[in-house]
């Protein structure tokens, strides 16, 4: 065995288990650090949740914060089955997290450049089969205990539409911005090994 198949190897093997360690940490506000959200923290619907017919999620947003306070965070809540024919509702209640997931929604813009002459736009190279901008929207899933609900599968929330070097995931205090008080996020203190 050569050096350097030796420091290759160690290498490799340091970066597995490194990755093999990775959990999903959580900025408390953009001033603030890290946090981990272990599981048995909740996420409590101060009041009932409908879907529409035909959807599997619906939009989690307080009445009062619309527009404001969320820079672009968004929070979705997912159900496992679509009903076509009638309207789900997810009653209220504390609802524990059993994971939390980093997510990375990958968006193509398709909005063409403007031209002096308004006529066929020549590109000579493009990234994507678009060949429009990638954009991206980081953020996590919190996968939800489905005691509470046999449907109820997830919320996500996601944070500003930008190009990559311009965007970041929602920190805690986004994500409660955004949920007002139509939902609650309580993180569980971590236990000690």
């Amino acid at each position: 065995m050569t050096a350097n198949t030796l420091i290759r190897s160690t290498v490799l093997g340091a970066l597995v288990v490194l990755i093999g360690g990775c959990q999903t940490l959580v900025r408390e506000s953009v001033e603030t650090g890290w946090v981990e959200i272990p599981a048995g923290s909740t996420l409590t619907l101060n009041r009932p949740v409908s879907i529409s017919p035909g959807r599997a999620r619906v939009f989690l947003m307080d009445r009062g914060t619309r527009g404001a306070g969320g820079g672009g965070t968004s929070c979705v809540l997912e159900v496992r089955r679509i009903d076509d024919e009638g309207t789900q509702t997810i009653p209220a209640g504390e609802i524990s997290i059993t994971r939390v997931q980093n997510y990375l929604a990958l968006v193509s813009s398709r909005v063409p450049t403007p031209t002096l002459d308004r006529g066929v736009r020549f590109q000579l190279a493009g990234h994507g089969d678009s060949g429009g901008s990638q954009m991206i929207r980081p953020g996590y899933h919190f996968w939800l205990d489905d005691s509470h609900d046999p449907n109820l599968m997830r919320m996500t929330c996601l944070g500003r539409l930008d190009d990559p070097a311009y965007t970041r995931a929602p920190t805690l205090a986004e994500i409660r911005a955004v949920l007002g008080d139509l939902a609650t996020l309580e993180v569980a203190l971590p236990t000690a090994p």
